[in-house]
């Protein structure tokens, strides 16, 4: 298993020059086809909404809105040919940008897109693409956090290990950068200190399961009554000095409403490194 095609989200803002950085470099390594969407907020001139505004605003929209489709391509076809990617595809398509987004993704072997930030503008859109993306492309989904600069992704990798689908599903998703890391430590933490024989089960499936992928992984049990798990999680990669986190993205149902679990809510919040995301 490798990743023959990966799927970046590109839009305007500052941060996704690290995202695309980082899906170049990952491209380049496996080798993999890298596929840029320009998918950003904005409302469609429809014809209706052309025949009552002035020609000159309708004008400027669509030379304006060519004019960041061409620097985001630009930007885009510059990472890919600094990485040495040899194989690209471009897309800006029309449409709802979310059901564009998922589509894309879905036909790629993996997903890079960007930490909704608290601090831009599109946050609500970023937070829905975001959504829309790990939730419904039933692919992985690598999330780069907003700030920071990420030269290695993959090389000292923290897994946060549930014995639960979405955990299973993430670290086999993950195999082809998990194969070529330096070091892989899976935690898994529980309320209390007690460990019963299902727990005992649980870990050592994990491990042989990455054993038979000529995977060496550390896995260790944490009892956290107290703390939040998101946090200690990201505390455990601080101390493992891990550069990418891989975890199944969990959610609640709330009648009609999808709702992040609270871990995958911290996660989503406050990451620090890369991480990779399985639903």
């Amino acid at each position: 298993m490798t990743y023959r095609s990966i799927f970046v989200h590109v839009d305007d803002g500052e941060a996704c020059a690290e995202r695309l950085a980082v899906a170049a470099r990952l491209a380049r390594s496996y080798p993999a086809e890298l596929l840029g969407a320009y998918l950003i907020p904005t409302a469609e001139l429809t014809p209706f909404t052309s025949a009552v505004l002035p020609s000159e605003m309708v004008a400027r929209r669509l030379r304006e809105t060519g004019e960041a489709q061409r620097a985001a391509e630009l930007r885009f076809r510059a990472a890919a040919a600094e990485a040495g990617v040899l194989t690209v595809g471009w897309h800006a398509p029309a449409g709802d940008p979310l059901e564009s987004a998922i589509l894309h993704a879905r036909y790629a072997d993996l997903a890079v897109i960007g930490q909704p930030s608290r601090d831009e503008p599109n946050e609500a859109f970023s937070a829905e693409f975001a959504k829309a993306v790990i939730h419904s492309c039933g692919r992985p989904v690598l999330m780069v956090p907003y700030v920071g600069t990420y030269k290695a992704v993959g090389e000292r990798v923290l897994i946060a290990w549930k014995d639960s689908r979405e955990s299973a599903r993430a670290v086999a998703d993950a195999l082809p950068l998990l194969k070529d890391a330096k070091k892989v430590f899976a935690v898994a933490i529980t309320p209390d200190e007690s460990e019963n024989l299902h727990d005992l089960l649980a870990d050592a499936q994990v491990a042989a399961f990455l054993r038979r992928h000529m995977i060496d992984a550390t896995v260790r049990r944490i009892a956290a009554a107290d703390i939040n798990a998101g946090e200690l999680l990201l505390s455990q990669a601080a101390d493992f000095s891990a550069d990418l986190i891989v975890m199944g993205a969990y959610s609640r149902p709330r009648l009609s409403e999808f709702v992040w679990g609270s871990v995958t809510r911290v996660m989503l919040a406050s990451m620090t490194v890369p991480v990779l995301m399985s639903h």
